[in-house]
């Protein structure tokens, strides 16, 4: 049976909504939506239609994280998203592990990935 999904949110589990609310306001430049569930230990972020970010402050307890465990954004300009991080002086890798380094995936697009502050990998690329 053919279905149409399409994503809706990502959730993150993180240890400090404060911090995270400034990474993922200041760093990736996403905009506080309207926190639905109106628990104030959760942030919601928005992105260019429905779909949405999550964060929730709790026990980080045993979480572990790996590059292969990521999410993506896509960047319309993506050689001025680049430049300002290292403006600012935020580190970011290629997949190898090279840190402040573009790379290619096999398809041609542009990537790079960086980390939030409870070291989950977000994939930043050039695929619009």
């Amino acid at each position: 049976m053919p279905r149409s999904l399409k994503l809706d949110h990502v959730s993150l589990l993180v240890r400090s909504l404060d911090v995270s609310t400034k990474f993922y306001s200041e760093v990736l430049g996403l905009d506080l939506i309207k926190n639905g569930t109106r628990q104030p230990n959760i942030r919601w972020f928005g992105f260019d239609n429905h779909d949405a970010l999550h964060i929730t402050e709790a026990d980080f307890g045993d979480t572990r994280l790996k590059k292969s465990t990521h999410f993506a954004l896509c960047v319309a300009d993506f050689d001025a998203f680049v430049a300002d991080l290292r403006a600012r002086g935020i580190r970011f890798h290629d997949w190898p592990g090279a840190e402040n380094n573009v790379t290619a995936r096999p398809d041609g697009f542009r990537q790079i990935y960086l980390q939030d502050p409870d070291g989950y990998w977000i994939e930043i690329n050039d695929h619009v």
